[in-house]
């Protein structure tokens, strides 16, 4: 399992930051296994790069729950075929979610991005919880 977490910084930012078991792509860039990156500085570049699209799928992930919502999860899954997407809420909170063309456009160019990595992962979960004002975000990776 790969997990990657960051707190959302109002006014648009996320901190990113790594924890759990890190595979695939930082054992190509590493030659071994990853702990835990808790030094941003430390992050990986394939990480890096990958920011932008967890920045956005964030953000559009968020705006396509219900205002009510303090929870969201965005679980994308891939049968090397297909990917499927759903958006929904694991604290029984009233509303349902829609998701727009961007949010699985989106959902898409990070499962592409990840796989041209060598990162091919069959189920993805997106946590979002809300915090106060700050939204945290944590996400892990499945693989066959």
């Amino acid at each position: 399992m790969f997990t990657i977490g960051c707190l959302w910084d109002p006014p648009g930012k996320w901190s990113h930051f790594s924890k759990g078991k890190v595979l695939s792509f930082f054992r190509k860039l590493f030659g071994r296994e990853s702990k835990v990156v808790r030094d941003p500085d430390r992050v990986p570049e394939a990480l890096k790069q990958l920011r932008p699209v967890f920045d956005e799928i964030g953000a559009e992930a968020i705006g396509c729950s219900p205002e009510n919502w303090t929870n969201a999860v965005l679980t994308i899954t891939c049968d090397g075929q297909r990917i499927d997407y759903s958006l929904k809420n694991h604290r029984e909170e009233q509303g349902v979610a829609s998701i727009t063309p961007r949010l699985a456009e989106l959902a898409e160019q990070l499962y592409l991005s990840m796989a041209s990595n060598g990162d091919r992962w069959t189920k993805g979960e997106l946590r979002y919880n809300q915090d106060g004002d700050v939204w945290k975000f944590e996400s892990n990776f499945s693989y066959d």
